[in-house]
């Protein structure tokens, strides 16, 4: 919500409740309106300090959506980072993983041409 709906919204029922309590009261109009002056500044100094409380809020809020924002930001660039190193790191183990299995394959090549031909002997 905005401040300004809040406050107005605020305002409005403020309004409405002066007037449904001026209708029910059981005092006299000069007293409920010597009682409604004395009280003034005080609902005044209220409606300012609510006014003073959704500024700040509003501040707040900003403020939080900044850091966030920024800290979000720094959070994806580390993490695209890590993801860069270690793709880096997992390609050298995968060229020497490679170079393993290339070299089991041809000792495996190696031991059936030897089985075979000592097969052959044995025939």
């Amino acid at each position: 919500m905005k401040a300004k709906n809040v406050f107005t919204g605020i305002v409005i029922g403020g309004v409405v409740a002066g007037i449904a309590t001026l209708l029910a009261t059981p005092k006299s109009g000069y007293e409920t309106r010597r009682t409604l002056i004395a009280n003034k500044n005080e609902y005044m100094e209220s409606i300012k300090d609510i006014k003073d409380s959704a500024v700040e809020l509003k501040n707040t809020v900003a403020t939080a959506s900044k850091e966030g924002k920024t800290s979000i930001q720094t959070f994806i660039t580390d993490v695209k980072t890590a993801i860069f190193e270690w793709k880096l790191l997992t390609e050298e183990n995968k060229k020497g993983l490679q170079e393993d299995v290339k070299e089991l394959e041809d000792s495996i090549k190696d031991l059936e041409s030897e089985l075979a031909a000592a097969n052959s002997k044995e025939k």
